[in-house]
């Protein structure tokens, strides 16, 4: 009985100890913020502003996210606008947008990601991204998605057909997946997402975001 008994509080200490060291990794681990597998311009890519810059900013974003908005709003705003302040932000830096739709909180994440890749193989990549979110709230409410997005196809004068045939394409949803994946990779969990030169940043205010790129 003795032997047992000390047996059962040999493991118990040893169950405490391991529980310390895992507390202790979780706690004292540095979070990783380098990923340099991320930062490299791939064929499949979107690439625009300063195509050739050695700086290279790339953004994880789902179309169906609020916050994504904004950003995109800001961006447009403060940076694209030729008489912004940080217009100077699209003369050195190359901008990639790569897909991380939130499909377990956003039904349409997906199918929007199809939309704007679909809308790329017509040239209108960047075109269907800026009409997504600026007209993310009618699209999202719709009881058809899709035929929201064959509307704003076509607005665009793109060849509605091939549109349709295209989002439900192998080569449209592989980019999608294989982007969602490079993400997860990269131990992203919420959008917007941003790498800097293959660094995670997480600027505190869109104003901090802008001085870091101007910074550049």
């Amino acid at each position: 009985m003795r032997t047992r008994n000390l047996i059962a509080v040999l493991l118990s200490i040893f169950g405490v100890f391991a529980l310390l060291l895992v507390v202790y990794y979780l706690t004292n681990t540095p979070k990783k913020t380098d990923f340099p597998e991320v930062n490299q311009i791939l064929k499949t890519d979107h690439v625009k502003w300063a195509a050739n810059s050695k700086n290279l900013l790339v953004e994880y974003s789902d179309f169906q996210c609020p916050a994504c908005r904004n950003f995109e709003e800001f961006i447009k705003k403060e940076i694209e606008a030729s008489n912004s302040g940080g217009f100077e932000i699209t003369k050195k830096t190359a901008f990639i947008f790569r897909h991380f739709p939130l499909y377990t909180i956003h039904p349409n994440a997906f199918e929007s990601a199809y939309a704007a890749e679909a809308a790329g193989l017509q040239g209108k990549f960047y075109e269907m991204a800026d009409l997504l979110f600026s007209k993310q709230d009618q699209w999202t409410k719709s009881q058809n998605s899709k035929d929201e997005f064959v509307k704003l196809a076509a607005s665009l004068g793109l060849d509605t057909k091939k549109f349709k045939k295209d989002m439900d394409s192998k080569e449209v949803k592989d980019k999608v997946e294989a982007d969602l994946t490079s993400g997860e990779k990269a131990n992203i969990n919420a959008t917007p997402t941003f790498f800097l030169n293959g660094k995670k940043i997480e600027p505190a205010s869109l104003e901090e975001f802008k001085k870091l790129l101007i910074s550049l």
